[in-house]
């Protein structure tokens, strides 16, 4: 183009040409840079597309990865804790197949508490001993419960009169799929809560031994032992109260006979007989003894933690097998059903079978001295509580007037089994009672356990005789008593929109707010 404009004007010259050379080489230069640099820009989008390609392939292949594997190693457990050791409740052999154990007689608890203290000498003039000897059923036994709470048989469960020789807390069958629903969607958050639990609990410990936090102790031992009889499931171990003319005031006696516990030498015991005194009117500790020994208030509160964990709420968690049932045929009957009974059966496995497996792991970070692994003096407890069962309570109507818990579960139990009664028909093998117990009464155990504690730390690990029971108390309440966080699933009576949930609740509301709140459909922590 430059040499034709110059022909035009005929003014070749050897210096127009030089310039006009250089004015070429200028332009090319020009263009292939710009040439280059669409083509540098042209391949840096597709290798920033290819490497987003690539990350995304990768993330997706390592995700599916991580996930079959999880999937294999919770089919191993389940394959071996579960494929071919269980039986569904529909089987004729499983211990949840018949009525459930029968109840202890008061007569009978009544006469091993009296033959227990006779053993003893702190018992000799004991005043609530004599009130043991003399009490009398106070209550009728009301056949028209125990019609309305019978299940209707399922495939096989719960078909005649026969009742089952004991409880067992884990035991129930279930699929591996609905095992891996559990191990996805529950099982990393009851242990995110556990874990965060003691990590915070460690690092408070750590903090108070530099000096940086300070420790405040419980202002109030004696209220706290006070909250421990009369508003938790121990409650059931009420059997005697001062007359209205005695010097002692108004007194009530909680007696717990053949009562499991851990010495500080990690060894199983088994006491004849605990003994905790409650003045009703301050509703606070007055005296409490183990056999022979008195006890402060500090060591009846380890002892009153550490029975109810280990000895008492296990007896709720074993009952409950009685209330739930887990078949595939309630997905067409009653799906919420089905889905609280996977929950429930799957947590029970945990609490028994998998609970003590942690032991190593807290001996290694300090929150339980060795020997808890090996010996196993937990489960020795546990087993102890679930084998002596639950006997008749129906005296704890004397303490209506004195405690929130007592009043609010006599009154919505008979709420409960109405209700019951009326939408049996989509309940199939489910006992009332057990219903009642691993819903209602378990889930609020749970709530009174976290608000009557309010620091793990109240438990003395330094006890000289019982510190090692509270080491354990104390890993139970800062991770496995509070609610389990980020589940998707409703699993409250509150906001159910079954019917029987939902009038249950309203009913309950009206009675007491917040427990009516915190009422869970099946055992979630």
């Amino acid at each position: 183009k430059s040499f034709s404009g110059l022909r035009t004007q005929g003014e070749i010259s050897s210096s127009s040409v030089s310039t006009s050379i250089r004015i070429i080489i200028n332009q090319i230069k020009l263009h292939h840079s710009k040439v280059n640099m669409g083509f540098d820009s042209y391949l840096f989008e597709i290798t920033k597309e290819t490497s987003y390609t690539t990350i995304l392939v990768y993330s997706v292949a390592v995700s599916a990865g991580s996930l079959v594997l999880y999937a294999y190693s919770v089919f191993q457990l389940w394959e071996k804790d579960f494929s071919g050791n269980r039986l569904d409740r529909s089987s004729i052999s499983s211990p949840s197949n018949k009525q459930p154990p029968k109840v202890e007689s008061f007569d009978t608890m009544q006469s091993t508490i009296v033959a227990n203290s006779d053993r003893h000498k702190a018992f000799a003039k004991c005043e609530l001993i004599a009130d043991v000897k003399e009490k009398q059923k106070n209550w009728k036994e009301n056949a028209i419960i125990r019609e309305r709470a019978k299940a209707i048989p399922h495939l096989g469960s719960m078909k005649g009169e026969e009742r089952a020789e004991r409880l067992d807390m884990d035991h129930i069958h279930i699929r591996f799929l609905d095992f891996l629903w559990g191990f996805v969607f529950i099982g990393p958050f009851s242990m995110l809560l556990w874990k965060k639990g003691n990590f915070v609990m460690r690092l408070r410990i750590w903090l108070i031994k530099l000096g940086i936090l300070k420790f405040k102790e419980c202002d109030d031992m004696e209220a706290l032992v006070g909250k421990m009889c009369l508003e938790l499931s121990q409650v059931v171990n009420y059997f005697a109260k001062t007359k209205k003319d005695s010097e002692l005031g108004n007194i009530a006696g909680f007696f717990f006979a053949d009562f499991p516990y851990v010495d500080n030498d990690l060894n199983f015991q088994v006491a004849d007989l605990f003994a905790v005194d409650i003045d009703l009117d301050t509703k606070r500790f007055v005296k409490a003894k183990l056999d022979n020994s008195d006890l402060t208030a500090s060591q009846a509160c380890i002892l009153l933690w550490f029975n109810n964990v280990a000895a008492q709420h296990v007896k709720l968690h074993a009952m409950a097998n009685w209330g739930i049932n887990g078949h595939l045929s309630l997905e067409d009957i009653n799906p919420f059903l089905r889905r609280n009974s996977v929950v429930t059966a799957i947590y029970n496995y945990f609490g028994y079978s998998a609970f003590s497996r942690f032991f190593k792991e807290w001996e290694k970070q300090g929150l339980l001295s060795e020997g808890w692994n090996t010996k196993n003096p937990f489960l020795k407890c546990v087993n102890q509580g679930i084998k002596d069962g639950i006997g008749q309570h129906g005296n704890i109507v004397d303490l209506i007037p004195y405690s929130r818990f007592v009043k609010f579960i006599v009154k919505v139990r008979m709420i409960f089994m109405d209700e019951f009664a009326k939408h049996k028909d989509q309940f199939p093998g489910i006992d009332g009672e057990a219903f009642f117990v691993g819903t209602v009464l378990h889930s609020l155990d749970h709530c009174l356990l976290e608000w009557n504690l309010d620091d793990p730390l109240w438990l003395d690990v330094d006890d000289p005789k019982f510190g090692k029971m509270a080491e354990l108390g104390r890993i139970v309440r800062a991770g496995f008593v509070e609610d389990v966080p980020f589940l998707y699933f409703n699993r409250r009576f509150k906001g159910s929109d079954h019917p029987f949930y939902k009038s249950v609740y309203e009913k309950a509301a009206k009675i007491d707010k917040k427990f009516a709140d915190n009422m869970d459909t099946c055992i979630i922590k």
